[in-house]
């Protein structure tokens, strides 16, 4: 399974952003591959509060915001829950170094999840890269 990263899904709906493109290829396949494809709690999560957040441009409404992620479940993206190991993996990703607690702390959630599920974390971000050694299979999306 892959797992998606926020950014991934801003960028395929933002027509006007550098890596729109990029974006939406990634998802289109993803969603449309043999390997399943997955959306974290936590994904959905930023990805409702931060895009209806009036202070950013291009803000949605929350039935937009809910719409898509509607959109993409019913093409078939699979919701990916905590497993009993997120934690203890959590944990241990916070504890390695303690810059991710005070910065990093969804991207340790969204990696402890991804590991614990076997799954690949798929982001623009390059910050995934200090859970590799935990883990963490992470595919890094770059500009073409």
């Amino acid at each position: 399974m892959k797992i998606a990263d926020v950014q991934i899904l801003f960028y395929a709906i933002d027509r006007t952003a550098d890596l729109h493109a990029v974006a939406v290829r990634w998802l289109e396949d993803a969603i449309n591959a043999r390997e399943p494809m997955g959306l974290a709690w936590p994904t959905i999560h930023q990805f409702l509060r931060l895009g209806t957040n009036r202070a950013y441009p291009g803000a949605m409404s929350e039935d937009e915001a809910l719409d898509w992620v509607s959109d993409w479940v019913d093409a078939g993206v699979a919701l990916v829950p905590d497993s009993e190991t997120t934690w203890a993996l959590f944990h241990e990703l916070v504890t390695a170094s303690p810059r991710t607690l005070r910065n990093s702390i969804d991207d340790a959630h969204l990696a402890a999840i991804a590991i614990s599920r076997g799954a690949t974390l798929v982001s623009f971000d390059s910050d995934f890269a200090v859970f590799a050694d935990h883990g963490l299979r992470w595919e890094h999306l770059r500009a073409p």
